[in-house]
């Protein structure tokens, strides 16, 4: 097998999250590297008739990005260490093909090491997030979010089961509710965010991660069945920040995610009064009618 090259078909789409969504687009991608994957970025879209596309920088800043049209359909994504964020687009209006199979997902990691007295403490990340999701079918189009945490490794191993902590989040009033979270240990759905601006609170007991571990964050969108008009566009922007509470030191592999500290607010004193750091957020949204938060 050539393994410079993806397949010449887009695999079925439960094989594409398996692979694709959890940062590597094939299988044989993991591992061909003999330094260990520390921190990565990824593209990978597909569409009906066409080969899928990726950018995949394991251990590189390098914005990934990708885009794919035919047959009426468009998926295109594109992910950044360095502002946080994450972009999907999946659309189509297809009048050849009885049923479509097409995906959007981009995706992040990065190691993280804290330092300080964590004990009773949270990791805090903000997470906000803009976009629509509708389709004539919506049983067989979604749109979702997982953050989850694991034990270092996890980015060369592809074990995305065996999370040490994670959630995941439905976007979009058209989300279908069948997303594989259970790729990612998770059992059921975290939260539901309808269309439009949404920020997720999420918050992570320190005494649940070692001191250091893989942070992982991936956007998916896709359409797959005999709906043929669809458009899930999250292309605004999911941002994602980490927030370090007062005397904990965050630092990431790559040096390049979003990391504020928050400062203590000191005792008045009489000749002024101290700032305080303010988290910058960001966040992902799905959902039906009725919009949840939920923290983990």
């Amino acid at each position: 097998m050539n393994r410079s090259k993806l397949p010449a078909k887009p695999l079925p789409w439960r094989k594409i999250l398996r692979c694709a969504f959890a940062g590597l687009a094939l299988p044989w991608s993991a591992g061909l590297s003999s330094a260990a994957t520390l921190y990565f970025t990824n593209a990978y879209d597909y569409v009906d008739g066409s080969s899928a596309v990726q950018s995949y920088n394991p251990n590189a800043v390098t914005l990934a990005t990708q885009s794919i049209s035919g047959n009426g359909e468009t998926s295109a994504s594109s992910a950044s260490l360095s502002g946080g964020t994450l972009k999907v687009l999946n659309t189509g209006n297809v009048t050849a093909l009885t049923s479509v199979n097409t995906g959007s997902f981009a995706s992040l990691g990065d190691t993280i090491t804290s330092t300080g007295a964590t004990a009773g403490l949270n990791l805090g990340v903000s997470l906000a997030v803009s976009g629509t999701a509708y389709s004539v079918t919506p049983s067989g189009d979604d749109t979702f979010l997982v953050i989850a945490a694991y034990a270092p490794g996890v980015f060369d191993s592809n074990n995305y089961g065996s999370s040490i902590w994670a959630a995941g989040y439905q976007l979009g009033t058209n989300s279908g509710g069948s997303a594989p979270f259970f790729l990612y240990g998770i059992s059921s759905v975290t939260g539901v965010y309808g269309d439009g601006a949404n920020n997720i609170p999420v918050s992570i007991p320190f005494a649940l991660l070692p001191s250091t571990f893989d942070l992982f964050v991936g956007l998916a969108s896709y359409e797959n069945g005999s709906g043929l008009v669809w458009s899930n566009d999250y292309s605004h922007t999911v941002t994602l920040s980490l927030l370090a509470p007062n005397g904990v030191n965050l630092a990431s592999a790559s040096g390049a995610l979003p990391i504020t500290s928050q400062s203590s607010t000191p005792e008045p004193y009489t000749l002024g009064t101290a700032g305080f750091a303010i988290l910058a957020g960001l966040a992902i949204l799905r959902g039906r009618k009725q919009v949840t938060t939920a923290t983990r």
